[in-house]
């Protein structure tokens, strides 16, 4: 229900029965946000990001994510990677990750 008119050019106060349904406004708001999440997937170097991973005499230094039981090497940026670094020295002594040298990979990721 709907309250309308009550001025002169409107006519009498009354209640009127809307049948107002905003598919346009759903459609419009699904497509902008199917557009959106698109946008941050796409990768404007053909797929392909660069990646860091720390590797040292006794070879590269793997670390697993939460939640997954995948081994992974990679960071995604030199902060993280190194942040990564100073847990473990700080978990297991500096001496162990004396040497290390973070690598940068241009690796496409196959996901």
């Amino acid at each position: 229900m709907n309250l309308t008119g009550g001025t002169s050019f409107s006519g009498a106060l009354r209640f009127e029965l809307e049948n107002y349904f905003p598919e346009a406004h759903y459609k419009n708001a699904i497509d902008q946000a199917f557009e959106e999440e698109a946008r941050e997937d796409l990768r404007p170097d053909g797929g392909s990001r660069t990646q860091y991973y720390w590797s040292g005499e006794d070879g590269v230094v793997y670390h697993t994510e939460s939640g997954d039981d995948l081994v992974d090497p990679f960071f995604g940026s030199v902060e993280e990677a190194e942040q990564y670094l100073e847990n473990l020295s700080d978990l297991h002594g500096n001496e162990q990750y004396t040497g290390m040298v973070l690598r940068k990979s241009g690796n496409s990721i196959c996901l």
